[in-house]
């Protein structure tokens, strides 16, 4: 039964969790709303100039997210979710407090402008930033700290698409890199709160309007797996694609606040060049009554998706306006633009995946009681490839259209996807921002657990230690006694000197006839360890320099030993630690019992 206090940590973290939840969901409804009204002043841009006020409209966007993220808040640049997986996995969760404020009017600014971006990195970004300025207020451990994050991260998705389980899983999957090790039941309530919330003020409507979908007959799986290894390839062509832009565009010599006005231009010129396409292929996006209208690639492209669901986009719409959506959120983004990829990529997966579909219905006539539902699965198999989040995926859409019919179709897509995607590039679109920076975010629940422990916590504080002066024949009486193979050696002053282990004494002597010491044999170049190193940076040090012993020193006074560890010391604190993971309620297996060989 767990003791008072660790239920007492559960419940704050619980009532914490609700809080945030709460928070994300107000919010989300905020940030929506912001979104809208500044969208309904820049559009008064081209009303008043004509088709070039839509060149101009994203480069005066630009110029506004350039001055707030340049001076105030660096981390409001671009998509937003590699900085929530930084700051949860190498910051122990810790997000500046002024980043959600500043996240959430520079992404407003830029999707208001017409930037090609979607809402689902800032709301990310806001919501953990949420997360973490309560946890940081109050002053939690780094582990509710680090719940708190993803609770922000999941509650502040559920809210903004209205899908609970779908921003759940986003959290636990895309953060925190997946459900082993993680306690989901503060991110479950959150999620359901903010979605409550929001759900109360903007009501229950799915993000997107679409037709009910079926599966004409099982041999069309054949083809939902063949459009999953193309959306495999396709999502890493994408992601490579996207950072590329963004290399070219940082090559580009100008000052950092007007890069984002140029990209802004780029993407207000394609916007153009679209507007003059949707007339040549007869499209109109869906916009939802009181919406202000955007050519098709500006904006998150929400009235492109719906129209594309419906069935109202032809073939060569489909695939020109799939390719130049993927540019035009490249340019903003690369130059320095605020918001997400997710609902980009939704926009390119229904245009791409709804070209497959017809192209399937024009070989075959008949065979397809729908195309479009190659819309709905290319939306989540690409995301899947590119953001490496299979499980969110299938939740997510089918929540998003509240159509959960094309169950199977979504799994096989999905999980092909996924599996072309991994074997090609290991890095997500979102991942691969972090290694670009040289920042490398290793998932391991193993290693992890070796965080949960100081070195001062392990060490042996008063270890047999030797002197220099002893003999050979005195420490093997000391190794006989004690059964000890590594020891500290400390001068008469108290000041460790060195370290010895057994294999030492056996060195040959380099004089015939002199009886060695243990200041002869000594190794002076030992390992100097900080009290406060976790076990995880212990370990490593320990194998960079191939030893199985530290001495942990006073940092102030480095002569002066507090301690002695050893490899041993590491293994106990990995067990002590899964333990202590186990007792606070997460998820962790038991460590494995060994199959023990009898040798009779």
């Amino acid at each position: 039964m767990p003791d008072r206090t660790m239920m007492r940590q559960r419940l704050q973290l619980y009532a914490l969790s609700a809080i945030v939840g709460v928070a994300s969901g107000v919010t989300a409804i905020a940030f929506r709303c912001l979104i809208f009204g500044i969208s309904s002043l820049f559009v008064m841009i081209p009303a008043v100039l004509g088709a070039w006020g839509w060149i101009v409209a994203p480069a005066v966007g630009g110029l506004f997210v350039a001055f707030i993220v340049q001076r105030y808040a660096p981390e409001a640049k671009g998509h937003g979710v590699p900085e929530i997986i930084e700051a949860y996995s190498i910051q122990g969760g810790r997000i500046r407090m002024r980043v959600p404020l500043l996240k959430s009017l520079a992404s407003a600014i830029c999707i208001g402008s017409g930037g090609s971006c979607g809402r689902e990195g800032p709301i990310a970004q806001i919501g953990g930033g949420v997360g973490s300025s309560i946890a940081q207020f109050l002053n939690l451990n780094k582990r509710m700290t680090k719940t708190l994050v993803v609770c922000g991260v999941s509650s502040g998705i559920a809210a903004t698409f209205n899908a609970p389980l779908g921003g759940t899983l986003f959290g636990i999957e895309v953060v925190a890199g997946g459900m082993a090790g993680f306690s989901i039941i503060p991110v479950i309530l959150a999620s359901v709160i903010a979605t409550a919330v929001a759900d109360a003020v903007l009501g229950t409507q799915p993000s997107f309007q679409a037709p009910l979908f079926s599966l004409g007959n099982y041999f069309e799986l054949f083809f939902y797996f063949v459009l999953g290894l193309g959306f495999g390839i396709v999502s890493v062509i994408w992601a490579r694609g996207f950072y590329k832009v963004e290399d070219l565009l940082e090559r580009v010599r100008v000052s950092k606040y007007a890069l984002p006005a140029i990209g802004g231009l780029m993407v207000g010129a394609l916007a153009v060049l679209v507007m003059m396409l949707e007339a040549t292929f007869a499209y109109s996006g869906a916009f939802k009554p009181g919406q202000p209208y955007f050519p098709a690639i500006m904006g998150v492209g929400y009235a492109f998706v719906d129209s594309t669901l419906m069935g109202n986009v032809v073939m060569a719409a489909l695939l020109t306006f799939g390719v130049l959506k993927g540019v035009a959120t490249s340019l903003t983004l690369g130059s320095g633009g605020s918001g997400g990829v997710f609902a980009p990529t939704l926009f390119m997966g229904a245009a791409l995946g709804g070209a497959f579909g017809l192209l399937i219905s024009m070989l075959l006539p008949g065979f397809l009681i729908n195309p479009m539902a190659y819309a709905l699965v290319g939306m989540a198999a690409l995301f899947a490839g590119s953001g490496r989040a299979p499980i969110t995926c299938i939740i997510m859409v089918m929540e998003m259209t509240r159509d959960y019919s094309m169950i199977l179709p979504l799994m096989i897509a999905v999980s092909t996807s996924f599996l072309i995607a991994s074997s090609i590039e290991e890095e997500s679109i979102y991942t691969l921002k972090l290694t670009r920076r040289g920042v490398h975010v290793h998932r391991s629940l193993y290693i992890s657990a070796l965080k949960e422990f100081r070195a001062e916590e392990v060490m042996t504080r008063t270890p047999t230690v030797l002197r220099p002066e002893m003999t050979r024949d005195e420490v093997l009486r000391i190794v006989d006694s004690t059964q000890h193979t590594k020891f500290p050696v400390v001068d008469e002053e108290g000041c460790v000197v060195g370290t010895l282990i057994t294999e030492d004494l056996f060195k040959e002597p380099q004089e015939p006839g002199r009886e060695y010491r243990v200041r002869d044999m000594m190794d002076t170049d030992f390992l100097h360890l900080n009290p406060g190193c976790s076990m995880d940076a212990v370990l490593h040090a320990m194998l960079e320099r191939g030893e199985g012993h530290a001495v942990v020193v006073d940092p102030s006074n480095p002569d002066k030993m507090l301690g002695f560890i050893t490899k041993a010391d590491v293994l106990k604190a990995y067990e002590l630690s899964i333990l202590r993971l186990r007792a606070e309620g997460e998820d962790v297996e038991e460590i494995g019992q060994p199959k023990i060989v009898d040798p009779t």
